[in-house]
């Protein structure tokens, strides 16, 4: 880990380009991270930044959707995208020795763009058939739910898929405007991770978007938030309820996050984690349990999710708030903290043998840290941390008062 060696340049137009040389590896993990997701949605074209996601693989000025994917491909590569709340990341792996095209094609998607209406009609089918896939599945559907809850009238709480409403009215003006806003020089970050030297990647980086669109926006914008609804049940034609306790929290860029990120492990790391070994295998309440944190650029939100009989899930409740107050009373073990390190180090360890994980460290670093944190220092502060730390953590967390309960129950019988 001493071996890491991380570059970083900002081009006179704003890009920012960040690579690490990795000598024990013949690849390159390389992404274009745009900074905008759904949080740049507006609430009439929700679902338009994963829309463009999927628009920009389907042809640009210089190849069609199959050139796209072939010219890859063809070299053996790997080449994909996901959006999220917060950016858009245009990624893929390829041997060191066809670097070039791997810029060549990333670059082409993002700023050659040709939205045509007819690509646009297939991709809002596509979209719509991902929507009613997510609503058949309540395990997933309730998250968003539940995002919604407690970020009522917000892009947060919006689903990153968009609504059937929404996805249908979005005409080709509207991805147009949005790309023109959001696809600009100041919101890309290129990120590369493998056996690739900075210079090159930089040079390459300039010959091929120095096109893009000029911008310094890398601020998102702080929107108010209301106040969420304390409870919401939702019945559905399901068997089992389901159920998220959670609250809004700090974002990203607070230090907590280290100790959030120990937490969850210890919450719900394994077979060994409390809510594991205490709410499924000590009185068999459910079948999944877990909890889950989201970290934006200014706030977050902390939950638990579990699916249970709706007989039992009055009990269930109850132990989950039950677990939570254990952690504000009583300090976690050392022995059993420093379980959770070992645990949160060795996944640490593990994302170095991956260099798309340590293509995304670097992008993720930049994007919400303004500075480079090196795996080695990762692990020191995983180190540092202490039982009093997880304990102010948890008495910030788990404030009953804070938190909000998104419910799933089956419909009840006509008869």
């Amino acid at each position: 880990m001493t071996d890491e060696i991380i570059n970083r340049t900002e081009l006179q137009n704003g890009i920012r380009v960040i690579s690490e040389y990795v000598g024990t590896v013949y690849s390159v993990s390389l992404g274009f991270w745009v900074i905008t997701g759904s949080k740049d949605d507006t609430a009439a074209t929700s679902g338009i930044a994963h829309l463009i996601e999927h628009m920009m693989f389907k042809g640009t000025r210089k190849r069609t959707a199959f050139q796209i994917a072939n010219a890859v491909e063809s070299v053996g590569g790997i080449i994909n995208a996901f959006t999220s709340k917060n950016v858009t990341c245009y990624f893929l792996q390829i041997l060191h020795d066809h670097l070039e095209k791997g810029i060549d094609v990333l670059a082409d998607l993002v700023l050659n763009d040709t939205f045509e209406n007819n690509q646009l009609q297939k991709e809002k089918g596509i979209i719509l058939e991902e929507i009613k896939e997510i609503e058949d599945t309540p395990g997933e559907l309730i998250h968003d739910v539940f995002n919604q809850q407690i970020f009522p009238d917000h892009p947060l709480g919006w689903p990153i898929q968009g609504t059937r409403d929404s996805i249908n009215s979005i005409q080709i003006a509207d991805l147009m405007t949005f790309v023109a806003q959001n696809y600009t020089t100041g919101r890309l970050v290129v990120a590369a991770s493998g056996r690739i030297e900075h210079a090159r990647l930089v040079e390459l980086v300039e010959k091929y978007c120095h096109t893009m669109q000029p911008g310094n926006d890398r601020t998102p914008v702080k929107y108010e938030l209301g106040v969420p609804e304390r409870q919401q049940i939702i019945h559905k034609p399901i068997s089992q309820a389901h159920l998220i306790l959670g609250r809004r929290i700090f974002p990203q860029s607070d230090p907590r996050r280290f100790q959030l990120a120990l937490l969850n492990t210890l919450l719900s790391g394994g077979m060994s984690s409390r809510l594991f070994h205490n709410i499924r295998e000590k009185y068999g309440f459910v079948y999944e349990v877990f909890s889950f944190s989201d970290l934006f650029f200014h706030e977050g939100v902390f939950g638990i999710y579990a699916g249970t009989a709706v007989g039992k899930l009055e009990k269930l409740k109850v132990k989950l708030y039950a677990e939570m107050s254990k952690l504000v009373r009583r300090k976690v073990p050392v022995d059993e903290l420093e379980k959770v390190k070992q645990q949160s180090k060795s996944s640490t360890v593990f994302a170095l043998e991956n260099t798309n994980s340590r293509m995304s460290h670097l992008a993720k670093m930049e994007i919400y840290e303004k500075r480079l944190f090196t795996f080695a220092e990762l692990l020191a502060i995983i180190e540092k941390i202490s039982v009093e730390e997880i304990q102010q953590l948890a008495e910030y967390l788990f404030i009953p008062d804070q938190f909000i309960e998104t419910v799933f129950l089956p419909e009840k019988s006509s008869g």
